[in-house]
């Protein structure tokens, strides 16, 4: 069965702002209404790929897209599943409270 193209979203949007820079798809899938049923399904380097945003944009000092990523890590981090496991647990295994403690 093929995953439904909103289960992925979220990684393409991170995906995006990593790449190219470009925030505009994240900050409409923060506007997201019926979010709380939906399983977001990540790939294992979805950390990775958080956190090196997440640096980039701390290099840069832009406040806002930083905080547009923690929003969204914040709305739907209970919804992330890695692998079946839940997203959160995983990134917090990954390291992911150090990183956010050294913002």
């Amino acid at each position: 069965m093929p995953i439904r193209a909103e289960r992925q979203q979220l990684e393409k949007c991170i995906d995006n702002a990593l790449r190219k820079n470009d925030f505009k798809p994240l900050e409409h899938f923060l506007q997201m209404e019926n979010y709380e049923d939906i399983t977001l399904k990540c790939s294992k380097q979805f950390f990775n790929k958080l956190d090196n945003l997440i640096c980039k944009e701390l290099n840069k000092k832009d406040i806002q897209n930083i905080s547009t990523i923690l929003n969204s890590l914040g709305k739907y981090g209970k919804n992330i599943s890695i692998f079946g496991e839940a997203g959160l647990l995983v990134m917090i295994k990954q390291g992911l409270v150090k990183k956010i403690s050294i913002l």
